[in-house]
């Protein structure tokens, strides 16, 4: 019987590293099936392989915070009211700030849901 492990023929073994031993599996309708498959045609890639560098590479918008959709929904407030302020007195009003706008919260919520988007 002949020893396989002196054998010099065949693919060298990869690093550990580089091997793929993962599997992560996702359902996709048709028309996304098809619309993936033709991105992937025009990379000039396999399915799997646009969809490993799309997956590695894609950049993650989190979803907002209770504390942040509060705060956007009083700045809404506001502003609706600020709105209704002007309308009825022909645009002449003053009104004072908040107390969350002098605390410097409403423009911190501002700043990082507009860098979101």
């Amino acid at each position: 019987m002949t020893d396989t492990r002196n054998k010099s023929g065949g693919r060298p073994a990869k690093k550990r590293i580089d091997k793929q031993r993962r599997v992560v599996s996702t359902k996709l309708t048709e028309l996304q099936y098809y619309a993936v498959r033709k991105r992937a045609s025009e990379a000039g890639l396999r399915v799997s392989e646009y969809v490993r560098q799309a997956v590695v590479s894609a950049e993650i918008t989190p979803r907002l915070n209770r504390q942040d959709t509060d705060i956007l929904r009083k700045l809404a407030g506001e502003a609706n009211n600020i709105n209704q302020l002007i309308q009825n007195h022909e645009g002449y009003v003053e009104f004072s700030t908040s107390t969350s706008w002098r605390t410097g919260q409403m423009p911190e919520a501002l700043r990082r849901w507009r860098s979101n988007w």
